[in-house]
C-alpha cells in the first residue's frame, strides 16, 4: 500500500503524538512540520524555503507520515502526494485542556518543542501565544477542512476522528 499520510488538525489536537505512534507501528518515518518551520529562537523560515525543505525531505522517502498544519502552504505539494488524510477534528474544550497541559510541560518542565525551541511564560502570555492562536484559527480551519474534504481533496481517502478514543480504531482503518 502507498503510505503517504498527512495528520492534520488545529493546534493542540495531538497530531505529532499520533504521528509518532503510527510511525512506530508501521515503521514509517514521521516528518513533523513544526520542526521544519521553526529555526532556533522561534525564527520562522520563509514560506518558500519551508516548502522546499519539506519537499526535499519527502523526496527521499517512499512512505511517510507528515504531521502538522501549514495546510495552505502545502496544498499544492504535499497534499497532492498524500494517499490518506487523517483529520483530528476535536472539540474546542478538549483542545484547550490539552493546551494547558502542554504549556505546563513545556514552560515548567522545560520540554523542547518545534525543533530546538522552548516555550516561556513570556511567550505564553504574548501576542504569539498558542492560546490566542487557537481562537484565531479554530473555526476557520474547521471550515477549510470540511471544504477540502468535500471538494478540493474529495478524491483522497479521509479518516476524520472526532474523539481521541477513535485513534484506537486506526489500525483497522489503515
Amino acid at each position: 500500500m502507498n503510505r503517504k499520510i498527512i495528520i492534520t488538525g488545529t493546534t493542540c489536537t495531538g497530531k505529532t503524538t499520533l504521528g509518532k505512534k503510527l510511525a512506530k507501528v508501521y515503521s514509517i518515518k514521521q516528518v513533523d512540520l513544526d520542526d521544519f518551520h521553526f529555526l532556533p529562537n522561534w525564527v520562522e523560515k520563509e514560506d518558500k524555503v519551508f516548502v522546499d525543505d519539506v519537499r526535499k525531505e519527502l523526496k527521499t522517502l517512499d512512505k511517510w507520515i507528515v504531521t502538522g498544519s501549514y495546510q495552505t502552504l502545502l496544498k499544492d505539494t504535499v497534499w497532492q502526494e498524500a494517499s490518506l488524510i487523517i483529520w483530528l477534528d476535536y472539540p474546542l474544550n478538549l483542545i484547550l485542556r490539552r493546551y494547558f497541559i502542554r504549556t505546563y510541560r513545556r514552560v515548567f518542565l522545560k520540554e523542547k518543542c518545534c525543533g530546538e525551541n522552548y516555550e516561556s511564560l513570556t511567550r505564553t502570555f504574548s501576542k504569539e501565544s498558542l492560546f490566542f492562536w487557537i481562537f484565531k484559527t479554530y473555526w476557520h480551519r474547521k471550515r477549510r477542512m470540511h471544504n477540502w474534504k468535500e471538494n478540493l481533496f474529495s478524491h483522497k481517502k479521509w479518516i476524520v476522528l472526532t474523539k481521541p478514543i477513535e485513534e484506537r480504531r486506526l489500525k483497522e482503518l489503515l
